[in-house]
């Protein structure tokens, strides 16, 4: 009873510290509801715009971005008409979708900076450059804990970086869970989730043990570092799609790309009039074929290694958390635990949007070949997808949205380390791991669904709805089928099988 009042009292704490922040934050984009504007213009012509700025404002202007032959700097927005009329419009360039690192001012001092300890994880929004230094960085103060791992290559040849963060990572009998961001490089504060569940597991390392012993935590902050650079140092209307270019198109061509979250094989191009397009221009281009880009398949590819028994990939900005499949006409799993998942974690999450509170939804609008689908059909992965609250919004009230939102990961987290699970080992009698088909008889799957273990380490496994008698049902060409009675536990312990031929 005491152990239940204090879980309930730090419950009540943790909400009440959330919400002595604002009541909301505004929606507002950072560059949509900016006071400034940024202008462009030849190195040639800065001694113009220096004395014209220091004649109207009192002070030297400040250059916030800077190329070779380049410079951007900033003016105020009411005096735009103004400077139009006095410096001309061919040599200063005003732009209203200028590229996102046009507005950051701070960017290049972090750039320059570096990583020098985990709190400058939090000094800004992040970039493909500096996702990859801050990875590479967390990896080498945490070596104990954190691995660095290149995914694959984009199409302009930039690397995907990943971390796993761990202890014990020999343990092939450890579960493996994933969080995603940015699959639409566009959508920042997703990725500042990826970030806040980095800081906080190597922050508050002591505080997860169990988690950290028992589970290989992956992070992919950016899954789109072509979106991310389309986005930074191209436009503010691009960054959705990811790096993919015809070879009629103009590198600077606003509908380039694929939408990666429309490129997964499940139900690819499922014939929904909305859910994805064949234009090559739209938003939701689907790409040439199933699983066509190198981002799509190096997901595919993790995935597919790692066996993941949960997942969460991140996106903005409904304020919903989805569950699979939420893909239209397509029949979920009976008893269907992803749904009760989702029901469970969302009551935890804090919402600081002006118009809505996180709620579980199927989906939002029509859509197909998303990453959580395909990881739910493949392999059983328990994969949610949530949309946060706000998009780009001014940094200095991003902290507000991840506290907002933490409880809920922590929670996602606490079901696999609390929950009904099972750890599944097939090998043969001379203990080498054996590929398998593992079906629960108890499941009712309507899309054709089929399951099979690790083939490089034999394992598998699973969470469910509660202690129930489950049935197991393990096939392997050229060894007997094994049928078994099993009731999930709370434990870690393995549940070895030795297949006989």
């Amino acid at each position: 009873m005491f152990q239940i009042l204090l879980v309930t009292v730090f419950y009540l704490l943790t909400i009440n510290c959330i919400s002595a922040g604002p009541k909301s934050i505004p929606l507002d984009n950072l560059y949509d509801k900016s006071s400034i504007i940024p202008v462009e213009f030849q190195k040639k012509d800065y001694g113009t715009f220096y004395y014209w700025y220091l004649k109207k404002y009192k002070k030297k202007p400040k250059i916030v971005y800077k190329l070779k032959a380049k410079m951007v700097s900033h003016i105020p927005k009411r005096d735009l008409k103004k400077f139009q009329q006095e410096l001309g419009r061919t040599r200063y360039k005003t732009q209203n979708h200028a590229p996102f690192r046009y507005y950051d001012k701070s960017y290049k001092s972090r750039f320059l900076k570096g990583y020098e300890e985990l709190e400058d994880v939090f000094s800004g929004y992040k970039d493909y450059k500096l996702n990859e230094m801050y990875l590479k960085g967390v990896a080498e103060e945490f070596p104990e804990l954190v691995s660095y791992f290149t995914l694959g290559k984009t199409h302009g040849g930039r690397d995907i970086p990943a971390i796993r963060i761990s202890v014990n990572n020999l343990d092939e009998s450890k579960a493996s869970i994933l969080f995603n961001c940015a699959h639409h490089a566009n959508e920042l504060v997703g990725t500042e989730h990826c970030y806040d569940i980095i800081y906080t597991l190597l922050n508050e390392s002591e505080k997860f043990t169990k988690v950290l012993e028992n589970v290989n935590v992956w992070v992919v902050p950016i899954v789109n570092p072509d979106g991310s650079y389309l986005f930074w140092y191209k436009s503010t209307i691009m960054g959705r799609k990811n790096g993919f270019l015809f070879p009629e198109q103009n590198p600077d061509y606003y509908g380039r790309g694929v939408d990666l979250n429309r490129n997964y094989p499940f139900k690819w191009n499922s014939g929904h009039p909305t859910a994805s397009s064949a234009k090559r221009e739209h938003p939701f281009y689907r790409g040439v074929s199933p699983g066509s880009e190198p981002e799509t398949q190096a997901m595919m590819g993790l995935v597919e290694n790692e066996r993941f028994v949960m997942s969460m990939s991140f996106h903005t900005f409904a304020t919903r958390v989805l569950f699979p499949y939420t893909i239209e006409d397509t029949t979920n799993p009976q008893p269907d635990f992803a749904k009760e998942l989702t029901e469970r974690i969302v009551k935890y999450a804090v919402s600081y949007s002006p118009t809505r509170k996180y709620e579980a939804v199927k989906n939002i609008y029509p859509v197909d070949g998303t990453d959580q689908d395909y990881f739910y059909f493949k392999y059983g992965t328990l994969a949610l997808l949530t949309e946060s609250s706000h998009k780009n919004i001014p940094y200095e009230n991003v902290h507000f949205i991840l506290d907002g939102f933490r409880p809920s990961w922590k929670k996602f987290l606490s079901e696999y380390i609390n929950g009904y699970k099972l750890i599944l080992n097939i090998i043969d009698e001379e203990d080498n791991p054996v590929t398998a088909k593992v079906s629960i008889e108890e499941y009712v799957y309507s899309e054709g669904e089929e399951f099979t273990n690790n083939p490089l380490s034999g394992y598998f496994h699973r969470l469910f709805p509660d202690d129930s008698e489950y049935t197991l049902k393990i096939i392997a060409p050229e060894y007997k089928t094994e049928v078994l009675k099993f009731r999930p536990y709370k434990d870690f312990k393995v549940t070895t099988v030795v297949l006989k031929k």
